[in-house]
């Protein structure tokens, strides 16, 4: 027989006559402790993208010959992801809006930059290449007016341009540069599709 008290039953088992009497009691429903804005989904996939490389980076521990095709493949990814991260951050400053989301972008694409230019580094034995384009910068004795800040749309246009050209790279590379160009191209939809939206 069960026994109810108060319309909810109890779980604790009591014996009544020598059988024993379930009584249970409601159970409360799990809930989720937090959601997730789409700057931190951005973070998460710019952590997941980050993990990735660095751990791929103990496998690519040896000299390989970068030259040709591919080391121009390798340095015009960088230079586009350092003139997203430009374009990002100069949008920032007159899109209140967007402000963070666009200095988060920003910040991404400044470490895929830096990651590519390790990697041309590491595989070239040269000096640093992000250390060889600032000095050269450095030595110009003019500079040009620097163009208004990009619009959303730009950056977004952008982003979804780096975005493809990284997987089309990706698919002529194997193992970690491959993966390293993946994860870029990955974030950078991310950026455009979510970040962005």
């Amino acid at each position: 027989m069960l026994v109810t008290t108060h319309g909810r039953y109890d779980t604790r088992a009591r014996h009544v006559s020598g059988a024993a009497v379930w009584h249970d009691v409601g159970v409360p429903t799990p809930t989720v402790p937090f959601a997730l804005s789409r700057r931190g989904l951005f973070r998460l996939a710019g952590a997941a993208a980050l993990c990735a490389a660095t751990a791929s980076t103990v496998v690519a521990c040896g000299h390989d010959e970068l030259s040709g095709p591919a080391l121009d493949s390798l340095t015009a990814q960088s230079s586009a992801a350092r003139s997203d991260a430009a374009d990002a951050a100069a949008a920032a400053t007159v899109i209140p809006d967007y402000a963070t989301a666009l200095e988060v972008v920003a910040a991404q694409r400044t470490e895929h930059a830096d990651a590519l230019d390790t990697e041309i580094a590491r595989a070239t034995g040269a000096t640093d290449a992000s250390s060889t384009e600032t000095s050269s910068v450095g030595t110009t004795t003019s500079a040009a007016p620097a163009p208004p800040p990009p619009d959303i749309a730009a950056v977004r246009e952008a982003l979804t341009a780096s975005a493809r050209s990284a997987a089309n790279a990706a698919r002529n590379e194997s193992g970690y540069r491959a993966g390293l160009l993946g994860s870029i191209s990955a974030s950078c939809t991310v950026s455009a599709l979510v970040v962005l939206a």
